[in-house]
């Protein structure tokens, strides 16, 4: 599986010297390949070089969506098929044919795009192959012969061609938007490992098909890559009926709730940064996005009069605003997919201190799903316009929740979420020392 299409350009116009000359290296390492495979003279039946050319051209040009605007083809059995049967010059030479992608071509993808991706591909094939024969792999037909001895040349050159690969993306991404490039992979791209070593035993496959049967081999070639294709699509599909779900749940939230419009989102948001700042799998940063878009369905159950009124809440009010953690538990918790996120929903508006709801858990019995939401929820709302009062600066919301961690945060995340702002916040010693004085109060009392 390689990564052929990645969203940075679409939403950059101005690039910083640094991503050129990234951007510009790639290229220039591609040229380089490129020169030296044709200079040394390799020894290739060409024709048959051609042929797997056209057929990674043909994968290419039908790349599956990620979530994250990022697309994925099926091209890395090919291209493993190339290196085990003609090695790593035929198979770089082979890759340069990416520069026609049709499915870029469909989607208006910038020029220099596509060019950074079969860039990527030419180096990361031309690094593969070399690493699978310095490994002790065998190319040709002989391949099928040293097995099982070629079992470690086979796992390293996958595990090599999937690190360089994705790399170059998330380098890109890094030097784009200024993250961390590790972060962008963990979250990004590690999902993908199994799923790369599947199509490298395809590639072994078919290698070994196309050295008995020859060029007739194409049908038993197609079928394989198809159904590894519709795998593929099948499950982005499912994971789009999923965030569908997501989405119709948050709109009947907003329906009746006009405050909740676009708060939901923010938290998410927020939630999102803070988990990839403390380096939570993706797996769990999955999870807490879809809590934290729905963390607030329990209002549903809530009626409008209490939820939009102006002034203060009563007393009984304000018991009912209360329940809304455990109704949202009680929606989500009857939707398979959603199961993980119900302890999250359940737990937001539960304290450090044990003085919140809905179960007044406190410290580490709050999951930590639950305390990342809580610090974003808390944000949002005091950044956010309400009837009784006017927003909050950022500066400000920050400087609140530095000054309530300890007792209604845990300060690990509130430090985690600080630091993805990104902003300089004056006397921060002093709110320190301001914060652990009341602490000290409060437990003098």
């Amino acid at each position: 599986m390689v990564l052929v299409s990645i969203p940075f350009f679409n939403a950059v116009k101005s690039i910083s010297t640094r991503a050129k000359l990234f951007f510009y290296s790639a290229y220039l390492a591609a040229f380089a390949v490129l020169v030296f495979s044709l200079l040394a003279k390799p020894k290739l039946p060409w024709m048959e070089v051609a042929f797997f050319a056209l057929l990674i051209f043909v994968a290419d040009s039908f790349a599956i969506q990620l979530p994250k605007k990022a697309f994925i083809t099926v091209s890395f059995a090919i291209i493993f098929a190339a290196i085990i049967l003609f090695g790593p010059l035929a198979a770089a030479i082979a890759c340069t044919i990416t520069v026609f992608n049709v499915s870029d071509i469909r989607r208006k993808i910038p020029w220099y795009k596509t060019l950074f991706s079969a860039c990527n591909y030419i180096v990361s094939a031309f690094i593969t192959g070399h690493t699978y024969i310095l490994t002790g792999g065998v190319v040709g037909n002989a391949a099928s012969s040293a097995f099982p001895y070629i079992i470690i040349p086979l796992v390293l050159s996958c595990a090599v061609f999937f690190i360089i690969n994705t790399a170059l993306i998330a380098l890109a991404v890094a030097l784009l938007y200024g993250e961390s490039a590790i972060n962008t992979w963990r979250y990004d791209f590690q999902w993908l490992t199994p799923n790369y070593f599947a199509l490298g035993i395809l590639g072994f496959i078919l290698a070994q098909i196309y050295a008995s049967s020859g060029p007739i081999s194409i049908i038993l070639l197609v079928i394989p890559l198809l159904i590894a294709r519709q795998t593929f699509s099948v499950y982005m599909k499912l994971r789009g009926a999923y965030i569908d779900t997501v989405s119709a749940l948050v709109q009947a939230l907003e329906a009746k709730d006009p405050y909740t419009r676009g708060h939901s989102e923010r938290v998410a948001e927020y939630a999102e940064a803070i988990a990839k700042e403390l380096k939570l799998p993706a797996e769990k940063s999955e999870i807490l996005r879809y809590a934290a878009l729905l963390h607030d369905i329990g209002k549903v159950g809530i009626a409008r009069k209490v939820l939009n009124k102006p002034g203060r809440l009563t007393n009984e009010e304000y018991r009912k605003i209360q329940a809304h953690p455990r109704i949202g538990a009680q929606i989500i918790g009857d939707i398979d997919f959603l199961k993980e996120a119900v302890p999250a929903v359940y737990c937001h508006h539960e304290h450090l201190n044990g003085a919140g709801y809905a179960q007044g858990l406190s410290g580490d019995d709050i999951p930590l799903l639950a305390r990342i939401m809580t610090v974003a929820d808390s944000f949002d709302a005091m950044t956010s316009t309400r009837s009784y009062r006017p927003a909050m600066s950022v500066e400000d919301a920050a400087k609140e929740l530095i000054a309530c961690s300890g007792r209604q945060f845990d300060p690990k995340v509130v430090k985690a979420f600080i630091k993805t702002l990104n902003i300089s916040l004056e006397n921060n010693e002093r709110l320190e020392e301001e914060k652990q004085l009341r602490i000290a109060i409060e437990e003098t009392v």
